[in-house]
């Protein structure tokens, strides 16, 4: 099993079990407030799914990637998600200037990663 498909089924595992908790009311109960947007949380869960898809598939269908290819996949792939679930839990966030960085950053390593798969299959 490569390390791009144990991450993928490390995310999915993350999704289906670590974010759902943070939306149980009774969470919110004991810790008022550690929750500001349900929304992004519930984008985050879906992302981490999606994401974890995508490595696995990644990991098992587009093989031999290189590292310079996979490296940047596995950061913008755990990082992206993570945009979400911060944005959850400190909506104000955003307006950081190195929190801005980080996000500019984890697109563009899915993007590059993503870019660069496509142009090693189209050449063959």
């Amino acid at each position: 099993m490569t390390i791009l498909t144990r991450i993928g089924i490390l995310e999915i595992a993350f999704s289906a079990v670590i974010l759902p908790i943070f939306l149980i009311d009774s969470l919110q109960n004991i810790i008022p407030g550690l929750l500001k947007d349900r929304k992004q949380l519930l984008q985050a869960h879906l992302d981490y799914f999606f994401m974890g898809i995508l490595l696995i598939l990644a990991g098992t269908v587009l093989q031999p990637i290189p590292e310079w290819i996979a490296a940047p996949l596995i950061i913008g792939s755990v990082c992206n998600p993570c945009v979400l679930a911060i944005n959850a839990l400190l909506p104000a966030l955003p307006k950081n200037l190195i929190y801005r960085l980080f996000i500019f950053i984890s697109c563009g390593c899915v993007a590059f990663a993503w870019a660069a798969m496509g142009i090693r299959a189209a050449i063959g």
